[in-house]
């Protein structure tokens, strides 16, 4: 029966999707609990990286609102570290953005969910540990053979799975582009970027300008 279901799971068909590979990876991590199989587990730590690396690449997306250029994609490729170098570049202004779009979609009482602000931090040491699964394992009393070797990877996958899950079940992943930004708005994004104003001051401005502007949130055209 778990053979069954492990070809299931592997034959399922492929989607370009951080969401996907992180169930997938999860599903994976099951069965190699169940079966103790280490191939399994390698397999469920490979996907389980690669969503994170999927997740950035949808980040970079929204950083140049929404589209990117095949030219811009295959220099991330190009690149030693690939996403990983591109989303460390992309860092800051992630981080400043998320945050300012998080404020503003506490403001929309008709917004079904929050806007995600994701820990690149983390995810770049998720990366990294997964990672350790994903080449040789070399000597097999470093790896197949220790007990804690498997027992890591599993609590490894189950940490990011729990991570993705915590945060999309909450929010969505969104970006408000500065310049679409009302002038008010822009006044108090300008200040939260210099920091100028705490987070909380943030988020009174913008109260302030909701009321100035009670027909959308600060950001909206």
């Amino acid at each position: 029966m778990s053979k069954c279901r492990i070809a299931s799971i592997l034959l399922r068909e492929r989607k370009c999707d951080s969401s996907w590979l992180m169930i997938q990876a999860n599903d994976l991590a099951v069965q190699a609990k169940e079966t103790q199989n280490s191939s399994i587990l390698v397999f469920g730590c490979l996907e389980a990286r690669n969503a994170i690396e999927q997740l950035w690449f949808e980040i970079l997306m929204l950083i140049h609102s929404g589209s990117m250029s095949r030219e811009l994609f295959d220099q991330c490729r190009r690149r030693r570290d690939g996403f990983l170098a591109a989303i460390g570049e992309a860092e800051p202004r992630y981080r400043q953005l998320s945050r300012f779009t998080a404020l503003c979609m506490q403001l929309d009482s008709k917004s079904p969910c929050e806007g995600i602000a994701w820990d690149l931090g983390r995810l770049k040491k998720l990366w990294h540990a997964h990672s350790g699964y994903c080449h040789a394992q070399a000597h097999p009393t470093a790896t197949l053979s220790d007990p804690k070797w498997f027992s890591d990877g599993l609590s490894l996958i189950e940490e990011s799975y729990d991570y993705f899950r915590e945060k999309m079940s909450a929010g969505a992943s969104a970006l408000l582009k500065p310049e679409s930004m009302t002038p008010e708005a822009s006044i108090v994004w300008e200040d939260f970027v210099a920091e100028r104003i705490t987070e909380e001051q943030t988020l009174i401005r913008l109260q302030i300008v909701q009321r100035l502007r009670t027909t959308r949130i600060p950001g909206q055209s």
